[in-house]
C-alpha cells in the first residue's frame, strides 16, 4: 500500500508539471498549491530563478524555478516578529532582493506600512542565503518621504536602485511638481514602477493610479539611466488595459541562442478577493531603432531558460465571435471597448499553473545596503 501511495504522488507529481505560460490562468507550484507571489520580485543566481512572494502579511515566501514554469516553494524567508515594524497587522509587500557585494549578503527590500497605507515607508532584512530566512533590519522613510509601489534594478555595473513613487498626498510633491500641473495639460500620476535595461537603452514601465483596476502602461526609454528620457507610450493596445494587467517587474533571459525580455504583470481581483489574482507573463518586442517596447497578447506559450527561445503552440482558435449561444446564454451590450477585458481560453489541466491628474516624482536613488542617509542619483519626473 505505501508503494502504491508513493506512486500515485509520484505520478500526480508528474501531472503537475507545467509546459507553457498561461497569461491569466490560474498558476500552481509544484505541490499543487496556488502560486501566491502578486507583486513580488525575481532574481537569478547561479541558473536559478528565485521568486519573492507578497502574502500580506503572514511572511514572505521564496519559491525556485530553473525553468521559470515550474516553482518549488523553498519556504519562508521573512517571518512576522511581534511588536516590530514587521508583525502580523502590518502591511509588508512588494519584495525585491539584490546581493550586496560590500556586506557579502542579500538584501530583502520591501515596502512597509500600516494597514491604512498612511506610513509609505521601505524595510530592509537582510540573509547570508538567498532563500533566507532573512532578519529584519529596520523600517524608514527613504530621503525623509513617502515610498509606494516599491521596485528594484541592479545595472550591468552592480549598482541598485530603489524605484518607487512617492505617494498620493499633495505634500509629497514638491513646487516643482506643483507648477508643472498648473499648466493647462494634463499630468500623469504614475506607480508600480520596474526598469528594463537591454544593453542599448532603459526602458521604465509604469502603471497609472487606479487602484485594483488595471490601465494602460506605458514606457519611456533613455539611452542613459540618467536620461533625458523619452515621452511615454503605451505598451499594449490601446483599450486593452494591458491586458487588464499591472505592470510589477520584467525579466531577462540571457538564453545562448537569444534574449528574451517578459513583462510580468499582476492581474488584481477585487479588494475582497486578492487571493484570487492572477498573473500576466508576455514576451516583449523591443525595436531598438526606434526605442519601443510592446507586448501582444498570446493565449499560451513557452519558454526555453537556456536558449532564451519562446514556442507558440500550434493548434485550432476559437474566436468568440464564431460562436453558438446555447442554453441561457445572450448577447449584451458594453460600454466599454471589446477589448479592454481580456481572459484567456480554458486548457486542459497541467498545460500552466500557470478626471484629476497630479504629477508624481519617481524616485530613482542608489543606496548602500540599508543606509537611509544617502542622497537621490535621479529624478525622474513622469
Amino acid at each position: 500500500m505505501r508503494l502504491l501511495a508513493l506512486l500515485a504522488a509520484a505520478c500526480l507529481a508528474q501531472a503537475r508539471k507545467n509546459k507553457y505560460i498561461v497569461p491569466g490562468a490560474t498558476w500552481y507550484d509544484t505541490d499543487g498549491a496556488v502560486l501566491s507571489a502578486h507583486a513580488g520580485g525575481i532574481v537569478h543566481d547561479n541558473g536559478t530563478w528565485y521568486w519573492f512572494d507578497t502574502n500580506l502579511f503572514s511572511g514572505l515566501n521564496v519559491y525556485s524555478s530553473s525553468d521559470l514554469l515550474n516553482w518549488k516553494n523553498e519556504g519562508r524567508a521573512l517571518s512576522p516578529l511581534n511588536g516590530t515594524d514587521i508583525d502580523a497587522s502590518r502591511v509588508v509587500e512588494r519584495p525585491k532582493a539584490i546581493f550586496s557585494e560590500e556586506l557579502h549578503e542579500w538584501v530583502l527590500w520591501f515596502h512597509s506600512d500600516n494597514s491604512s497605507y498612511a506610513l509609505l515607508q521601505q524595510g530592509v532584512a537582510t540573509s547570508p542565503n538567498i532563500t533566507g530566512p532573512y532578519t529584519f533590519r529596520r523600517v524608514f522613510s527613504p530621503l525623509g518621504g513617502t515610498s509606494q509601489d516599491f521596485g528594484l534594478f541592479q545595472d550591468v555595473d552592480g549598482t541598485g536602485y530603489a524605484l518607487y513613487s512617492n505617494g498620493d498626498a499633495d505634500s509629497a510633491h514638491d513646487n516643482i511638481i506643483a507648477r508643472m500641473n498648473a499648466k493647462p495639460h494634463r499630468h500623469f500620476d504614475l506607480e508600480a514602477p520596474t526598469i528594463i535595461y537591454t544593453g542599448a537603452h532603459y526602458y521604465i514601465l509604469m502603471s497609472h493610479k487606479s487602484g485594483y483596476r488595471s490601465n494602460n502602461v506605458v514606457v519611456f526609454s533613455a539611452e542613459s539611466i540618467t536620461g533625458p528620457w523619452s515621452i511615454q507610450s503605451f505598451i499594449a493596445p490601446l483599450g486593452t488595459r494591458t491586458f487588464n494587467s499591472q505592470s510589477t517587474m520584467g525579466i531577462t533571459i540571457n538564453g545562448s541562442v537569444t534574449t528574451t525580455y517578459l513583462y510580468c504583470g499582476d492581474q488584481w481581483a477585487t479588494a475582497n478577493t486578492l487571493y484570487d489574482s492572477r498573473y500576466m507573463w508576455l514576451p516583449a518586442t523591443i525595436d531598438e531603432n526606434t526605442a519601443s517596447f510592446t507586448i501582444d497578447w498570446h493565449d499560451l506559450y513557452s519558454i526555453d531558460a537556456t536558449t532564451g527561445e519562446v514556442s507558440y503552440p500550434e493548434g485550432t482558435v476559437y474566436e468568440a465571435e464564431d460562436g453558438v449561444l446555447s442554453g441561457s446564454a445572450y448577447i449584451t451590450t458594453c460600454s466599454m471597448p471589446t477589448r479592454q477585458l481580456r481572459s484567456p481560453v480554458s486548457v486542459a489541466p497541467g498545460t500552466h499553473s500557470g478626471c484629476r491628474f497630479t504629477t508624481t516624482i519617481l524616485m530613482v536613488y542608489s543606496p548602500r545596503p540599508y543606509d537611509v542617509h544617502n542622497q537621490p542619483r535621479h529624478s525622474f519626473r513622469g
